[in-house]
């Protein structure tokens, strides 16, 4: 990108108490680094231009001494290596706007101690404001790609000048076009007048759009290596473009994620027939190539997952047919049986009697019986009926046998957002494993302790712009629900053919997660959870909301100083409540990104995680108290995988609002016996959130 200036000022002064050559400064250790006058960017922005760095604390040093992977070497002052940061930092602050700012140095020596000490003295100056932006080859443009430059423009007049924000806004006008037709848009200039007057800046984009193109014919291959093959209409179908639509670029791009989200190709490509767009032609033909996996599968399950806030090992085997029928329809059965907290079980009295009815015994079995219809209305929403049978221990006092029916529409209704529809009607029956447990529910209404018989419908919005699903470091995810329970049933009444009772209530629960790795410092990630929700009877339901369906507290994606579904606000907190609020944060710091294998072990593959974790499950809404709101904090160890890291989390307690009122909080509580000697241990696949 080329950039004129009509007036630019290039000022470098070193100001130093000594001039001395650049052997005189060989073997001075750069004890400090520190800025002054930086008004608008913070010091590690400003380091992060540097290459120039603050040596590093003395245990770092030594343990370099040991190892070279465990430790820093020492930072010493390199003139010509200064002299190049000092140009690199003026650089910075004319690319943020910042013309006349003028960077001076100060360079104290300590001689006894062989030290350096370096101090910046900025003076920043005024600011440039885009005065105006000019556009040259934007005429009598298309009212669709029109609509699409006004929308959400990187740059306007009055506001400062940074270069970056330039440099995208052209990538921004690029894309425009080219999802527009015009697929030789070429960019002459990109430039940037400032106005010694004003100090203002005029910017200026250039550019030849050429002519406007049409998808032409689309050719469909399938690879001939693999024996299935998939009907050629349902490829067509995940095309977001048409013969004779215009060319657009994100239309094709977007196409092939329409047919890797069917599940049933190994590969899938879209591409220009390159040599056929010439100058005389208007269209431009597209090849699809495919290569269908295997129709059918067995697949035995042997694993673990952090499912329902708590370590589980699970053992299944599933089949798949994923052409069921034709048409790329997907069919699944499965059959899974799933043991928590499996550190927690007392495997001496499981194996002497007591069996899968011991207390600490909690898990679940499941046979599903599930179908997938990958177009339902368009390419971006499919449809999914199952059938579900399940025997659930979810704590010490219930078994739970469930059916459970279930119809779900899933539509991609943009990019980066997912809406989910669901109904599901299930048939929820109990049975007491401790006889001196009176009640089920903490509700106050009558308890009916017949199985229940529910219609419930859910809607989800689902936001997704993490850059990695595994190992975000920026970006965010939000989600938001609501559900019900009881219209149907309250409207048909007999229809279902049973007088069970069932429960009326609406379900509200919200989730965002919010991860941020600052460029200056690239081995830390800070991570942000919020989630809370609430579940409210109305018109006199006969049945308290169903256990499968509240609110647990503690366990490894939870509060961890407590255990899974340890934490409530009540005597029970096994039995759930109907209203949660929880939080976290964490700092996941990868100290040894560069230390490298020492045999088998890959340092680089472990990080440290600090987390503080805080709140609590309540019986209803309107008891919910910020008093009780639980706090956590503790440390974890992870180790990456390609899916996602082993962790380990130690949890303790830092205030228990259920605890002993005079030692809730860990400053009244005896250290190393009472809060280090009873700390939680989690374990887990994937970071907590």
């Amino acid at each position: 990108m080329k950039f004129r200036y009509l007036h630019i000022v290039l000022l470098l002064v070193l100001c130093s108490p000594l001039v001395l050559s650049q052997d005189a400064w060989q073997g001075f250790e750069i004890s400090s680094i520190r800025f002054e006058g930086n008004e608008s960017f913070r010091d590690d922005a400003l380091l992060a231009v540097m290459r120039t760095k603050e040596s590093p604390a003395g245990f770092w040093k030594f343990m370099h001494t040991i190892s070279e992977k465990l430790g820093e070497k020492p930072e010493y002052f390199d003139r010509l290596l200064f002299d190049q940061d000092c140009a690199r930092l003026e650089a910075y602050y004319k690319d943020q706007g910042f013309f006349s700012a003028r960077i001076d140095t100060l360079l104290g020596a300590d001689f006894d101690r062989n030290t350096i000490a370096i101090s910046f003295l900025i003076h920043e100056g005024h600011r440039s404001l885009i005065d105006t932006i000019q556009k040259v080859g934007f005429d009598n443009l298309p009212q669709a790609l029109r609509e699409e430059l006004d929308t959400g423009p990187l740059i306007e007049p009055g506001e400062p000048f940074v270069v970056d924000r330039v440099v995208n806004e052209r990538a921004r006008i690029v894309n425009a076009f080219f999802n527009n037709g015009f697929a030789d848009v070429h960019v002459d200039s990109v430039a940037a007048y400032r106005y010694a007057s004003t100090n203002n800046i005029t910017v200026k984009f250039a550019l030849t759009r050429g002519k406007r193109y049409l998808f032409g014919g689309i050719a469909v291959r399938q690879d001939s290596l693999a024996s299935e093959r998939v009907d050629e209409l349902v490829i067509r179908r995940q095309m977001d473009f048409q013969e004779g639509d215009f060319y657009s670029e994100a239309k094709r791009t977007e196409s092939e994620r329409n047919l890797n989200r069917l599940g049933v190709f190994e590969t899938s490509r879209i591409e220009p027939i390159v040599g056929v767009k010439s100058d005389t032609s208007f269209e431009i033909p597209m090849q699809v190539f495919v290569r269908p996996r295997p129709f059918q599968e067995l697949v035995p399950e042997i694993g673990v997952s952090d499912e329902n806030n708590a370590f589980n090992i699970l053992l299944g085997v599933s089949y798949n047919n994923r052409n069921f029928f034709g048409g790329a329809r997907n069919f699944e059965t499965r059959f899974r049986f799933q043991l928590q907290s499996i550190q927690d079980v007392e495997f001496s009295r499981v194996f002497q009697g007591t069996g899968l009815r011991d207390s600490s015994v909690i898990g679940n079995a499941e046979l599903s019986f599930q179908i997938n219809q990958p177009y339902f209305f368009n390419n971006k929403t499919s449809l999914t009926p199952s059938l579900s049978f399940i025997v659930e221990k979810r704590n010490k006092y219930y078994f739970n046998p469930i059916i459970r029916g279930r119809l779900a529409v899933t539509s991609q209704t943009a990019r980066y957002t997912t809406a989910f529809l669901e109904w599901s009607l299930e048939r929820i029956g109990y049975e007491a494993i401790n006889a001196t447990i009176a009640r089920l529910y903490f509700d106050s209404v009558s308890i009916d302790r017949r199985p229940q018989f529910n219609s419930i419908l859910s809607f989800t919005l689902q936001r997704d712009k993490r850059n990695d699903i595994f190992y975000p470091s920026a970006g965010f995810f939000q989600s938001a629900s609501v559900e019900e329970a009881g219209l149907i049933p309250s409207a048909f009444g007999g229809l279902f053919g049973t007088d069970l009772p069932y429960s009326k209530y609406i379900k509200l629960s919200g989730r965002s997660q919010w991860y941020v790795g600052p460029p200056w410092i690239q081995a830390s990630i800070w991570a942000f959870r919020l989630y809370g929700g609430f579940a409210e009877l109305y018109g006199q339901s006969p049945a308290p909301v169903p256990i499968t369906r509240r609110f647990f507290g503690g366990g490894s994606g939870s509060v961890r100083g407590w255990r899974a579904r340890e934490l409530a606000a009540s005597t029970l907190p096994e039995e759930g409540g109907n209203a949660v609020f929880e939080g976290s944060i964490e700092n996941r710091w990868n100290l040894l990104r560069d230390a490298g294998r020492l045999g088998f072990i890959d340092f680089s593959r472990f990080s440290l995680v600090l987390f503080l974790d805080f709140g609590n499950v309540w019986t209803r809404l309107n008891a919910m108290r910020v008093s009780e709101i639980a706090l956590a904090s503790g440390v974890g160890l992870r180790y990456a995988t390609v899916a996602g890291p082993v962790r380990i989390d130690f949890g303790f307690r830092v205030y228990d609002p259920m605890g002993v009122p005079e030692r809730r909080w860990i400053t009244r509580r005896k250290f190393y016996e009472e809060t280090l000697g009873n700390f939680v241990l989690h374990f887990g696949i994937g970071h907590s959130f």
